[in-house]
């Protein structure tokens, strides 16, 4: 398979509303995960052009921030306000692969994403928090062995790794398994 067949994009909370740029964490995962000619996208959620973060936002109102979007995307405006900008983020691939942090799942779910795009998405969700799971081509649910918030929504996840709720990206399990889930998702046997 021809590697501009895919594509892989980070899909969390936005820590600050007004930006989406990848965090250097992110990029550093992708960039020890993912072969250099695989195709990724260097924007979280929403996946429109906003401009870079001005300063690093503290903790607690990334906290307060990721927990507003969750309860918004709640809402039905949230799926009709997003749901377009993400399908023709990834309309021209195949098969697309995200990794959805924490509330991304969520987020995920509530975009209510047509039948025809969830065939193609493999979600890696780490440290999930939702109150139910997409109907995808793949999913895999990878919770932190200290992690209670996502224990609370999914107490039996696929695997369970040695991190907490903020270390995911640093866990080499977690590099790991998704190394794995990448390469299956590249096969012909997940379309």
């Amino acid at each position: 398979m021809s590697e501009g067949q895919i594509i892989t994009a980070f899909l969390t909370g936005q820590s600050d509303p007004a930006a989406n740029a990848l965090s250097e964490r992110q990029r550093a995962f992708l960039d020890r995960t993912l072969e250099p000619a695989h195709a990724r996208l260097l924007q979280n959620f929403p996946y429109s052009d906003l401009p870079s973060p001005a300063a690093a936002v503290p903790l607690w109102r990334a906290s307060v921030n990721n927990s507003w979007q969750y309860l918004e995307s709640r809402r039905e405006s949230f799926a009709s306000r997003h749901r377009d900008p993400v399908l023709a983020a990834f309309h021209r691939y195949p098969r697309v692969v995200l990794l959805a942090g924490s509330c991304g799942l969520e987020l995920l779910v509530n975009l209510r994403l047509p039948a025809g795009f969830l065939k193609r998405l493999h979600v890696f969700a780490y440290g999930p928090v939702s109150r139910r799971l997409p109907d995808c081509a793949r999913l895999c649910l990878v919770q932190g062995s200290r992690d209670p918030i996502s224990r609370w929504w999914h107490p039996a996840p696929h695997h369970r790794i040695p991190c907490h709720h903020m270390d995911y990206l640093e866990c080499r399990e977690m590099a790991d398994l998704f190394r794995d889930f990448h390469r299956s998702a590249l096969t012909p046997a997940h379309e």
